[in-house]
């Protein structure tokens, strides 16, 4: 009888430690933002200008600029993606409409931040847009001279 206990214990614990572990939910990964979507513009450029405003140390005046801008991007490319909904149109037409407003916004970032603090945003949104991309894509970003490039590989 004694020899039976044991393993039977063992059993036992096994079984109850594999039927835990399959009822524990994990944990989301640390600093994804699966609640962007569900953020108001109005939020995305509050929390985007205060992300700005602590990485590149803008003044007070600046940080409400940013946000002036942040908004109005986000207003402008919420409007073109339709709210999710596939755009009219060809796909290139979309991405060269998109390619204008982010040359004209960057024309308004420069405006408003030093020539230091422009030189690291184009390198945060280069390493920004470097993180987004999926093994596969055919392109590399590039900071150069204040401005963020795709180069396209062979491959």
């Amino acid at each position: 009888m004694k020899k039976l206990l044991l393993p039977l214990f063992a059993a036992f614990l096994f079984t109850a430690a594999t039927a835990s572990a399959q009822t524990a939910t994990p944990a989301p990964p640390a600093g994804r933002m699966d609640h962007h979507n569900n953020m108001t513009p109005e939020q995305r450029a509050a929390k985007q200008s205060q992300r700005l405003t602590q990485e590149l140390g803008l003044s007070a005046e600046q940080t409400g600029r940013v946000q002036q801008i942040m908004l109005a991007r986000d207003q402008e490319m919420q409007t073109m993606r339709g709210q999710g909904k596939p755009a009219p149109g060809p796909r290139e037409q979309m991405g060269e409409q998109m390619k204008a407003n982010r040359a004209k916004y960057d024309a308004q970032f420069k405006e408003v931040l030093t020539a230091d603090q422009y030189a690291k945003y184009t390198q945060l949104e280069a390493k920004h847009h470097r993180g987004g991309m999926h093994p596969g894509d055919a392109g590399k970003l590039k900071a150069k001279n204040g401005k963020v490039k795709v180069k396209k590989t062979n491959g």
